[in-house]
């Protein structure tokens, strides 16, 4: 998928399209721009459009080429491109090939676990973009705060406590907390969003040491002998 933040009302071929495709359609004279006959590739894409994120769930493997990595570069400082398909056999580029492909460049997140390497000297640490990282804590804030439903901004603060757990400075850092961290992980996450509960309106509980209830919250794995 090459995001866009510009968005325009398609116009529909005959309403062929699914209810679910229609949101990401694009207006039929944007074909104007591409100077190709016959069907438009992801290249092409990439060449007319200019996107700064790619995000790969098609589970098309290798749908991600060298050339539209190289592509991307050329027009992109730092290019971020999330191939998320799983398992590795439906990955659309593996991160080493993206990260030598974009010669350091690219932010690089994937939907499977992948140990560290090293390009130039540099060790890249490739965040895994699994769910668990956000849903656990989600769950757990909206019931340490009552919350009558989980709103968007419930849903946000979630994706943002889960980005400000990484420190990107370093050339070579995880975009994403490492997922063996899940426990503290979902606390951060559950605290943001009890919190953005209350801000949002519908939380019907209130404590006066958020972190310390949301820790209180926990189940933890002790038996008795």
């Amino acid at each position: 998928m090459a995001h866009r933040q510009e968005r325009a009302r398609p116009r529909r071929h005959g309403g062929h399209l699914p209810d679910y495709q229609q949101t990401y359609a694009r207006p039929e004279r944007e074909r104007e721009n591409f100077d190709v006959d016959g069907a438009i590739g992801l290249l092409d894409v990439v060449k007319t459009v200019k996107p700064t994120v790619l995000i790969g769930t098609s589970t098309d493997h290798g749908a991600f080429t060298q050339e539209v990595i190289e592509s991307m570069c050329s027009q992109v400082e730092r290019p971020i491109v999330l191939p998320l398909s799983n398992p590795t056999s439906r990955i659309e580029a593996m991160p080493q090939d993206v990260i030598a492909w974009s010669q350091g460049k690219a932010l690089v997140a994937v939907g499977i676990p992948v140990e560290p390497f090293e390009y130039e000297g540099t060790t890249f640490h490739i965040g895994q973009g699994n769910n668990a990282l956000l849903y656990p804590g989600v769950g757990l804030g909206t019931i340490v705060a009552g919350a009558t439903h989980v709103t968007d901004g419930m849903l946000l603060a979630a994706a943002e406590a889960v980005a400000g757990e990484v420190d990107l400075t370093p050339l070579g850092a995880s975009l994403l907390p490492d997922v063996e961290n899940l426990r503290a992980s979902s606390a951060t996450v559950a605290v943001a969003v009890a919190r953005r509960a209350t801000e949002d309106g519908v939380a019907t509980r209130e404590h006066d040491n958020l972190i310390q209830a949301v820790q209180d919250a926990m189940w933890q794995p002790a038996y008795q002998d």
